[in-house]
């Protein structure tokens, strides 16, 4: 009997333990899979930026010169990869981890912001302003970097 009571401590015990290394392996899946998500979205839209920035000079010098074709395709990678960054977003907010998803909606919008400004060729363009913006994007992908580290650090 006791040897049966034992038993069924240690089989709860290890089950227990498999469940929690589960979890973990998910979580740390899940961590690596939203960076990888991260990066691709920012080395795209760090050519984007030197893409449109690019041209936007060149407008000034002609009015008339039109977008190149390179600028035209990483303008539709730009907008297909936003949805991988709602994706990561997503599986953040599926493990709970709300914080973090705030911080990588506000990359996400410092792009949009980007993009807007940048584009609307109504607007004056602005070398020094466009390299703040290049600024601002890098530091919200390291300040969301740094809340993924945090998280990496707890499970």
């Amino acid at each position: 009997m006791i040897a049966g009571v034992i038993a069924f401590l240690l089989s709860s015990t290890q089950y227990r333990n498999d469940l929690k290394k589960a979890k973990i392996e998910r979580e740390f899946e899940m961590l690596k899979e939203v960076a990888e998500k991260v990066e691709v979205f920012n080395n795209i839209t760090l050519n984007y930026w030197a893409f449109i920035t690019d041209w936007r000079r060149r407008l000034i010098l002609d009015a008339s010169i039109p977008k190149p074709i390179s600028l035209i395709d990483i303008q539709q990678k730009l907008f297909d990869s936003f949805s991988e960054l709602t994706k990561a977003e997503s599986l953040l907010l599926l493990f709970r981890y709300n914080n973090t998803s705030v911080k990588l909606r506000k990359y996400g919008e410092t792009v949009i912001a980007f993009k807007k400004r940048v584009e609307s060729l109504d607007v004056p363009f602005d070398n020094n302003d466009t390299a703040n913006y290049r600024k601002s994007m890098i530091d919200k992908r390291s300040e969301l970097f740094i809340l993924l580290n945090e998280i990496y650090k707890t499970i």
